[in-house]
């Protein structure tokens, strides 16, 4: 059973923290899963994912239960990640330690097709690859997509259809990877 996020909103307002530890716990999952497919980095990830809800709560006063309150986290979350990615340096080769990944992770098949695909999303205009990791990885609605990436409805879809007809036409060439 699943708590209003309404009913939360209103209960936190009232100075009730549970009601903040419900709500982080039911939308943290989401949201750090979100931040590292932006990031591709666990330790960033976790770093990023505790910024949106300091962020959330710091500006909790000022917030307005508009509409959802998992896309107000997700708008959080994207600004974020943007930050980030354009204060990001470069990974050496050196600074990439060996045995980062063990065979035990993951099957070797599944590894290798995930490995293709975010290779692949890596390769897209980053307003693509979010449009794409939102809609696939996330279930959102294209209207909750372009309300999170402040832009319009047309836009959205446009962006998927090309970030889409990309990745498709990458995957299927032969000499890939």
């Amino acid at each position: 059973m699943t708590v209003d996020d309404e009913k939360l909103i209103r209960r936190i307002k009232s100075g009730d923290t549970e009601a903040l530890d419900i709500l982080i716990q039911k939308y943290y999952n989401d949201i750090y899963t979100y931040c590292y497919r932006r990031l591709g980095h666990k330790y960033d990830a976790q770093d990023i994912t505790q910024e949106v809800f300091l962020h959330f709560c710091r500006n909790f006063d000022s917030y307005t239960h508009k509409g959802k309150c998992k896309n107000y986290l997700y708008v959080i979350a994207h600004n974020l990640c943007v930050n980030a990615i354009q204060k990001k340096t470069p990974i050496t080769l050196d600074d990439v330690g060996e045995g980062s990944l063990s065979s035990n992770d993951v099957a070797v098949d599944r590894f290798e097709a995930a490995d293709s695909i975010k290779t692949a999303l890596n390769t897209l205009q980053e307003e693509q690859k979010e449009v794409i990791l939102l809609r696939f990885y996330h279930d959102l609605k294209l209207k909750d997509i372009a309300q999170i990436m402040n832009c319009g409805l047309s836009i959205t879809k446009y962006r998927l259809g090309k970030g889409l007809k990309a990745l498709s036409k990458l995957l299927a060439r032969e000499d890939w990877i």
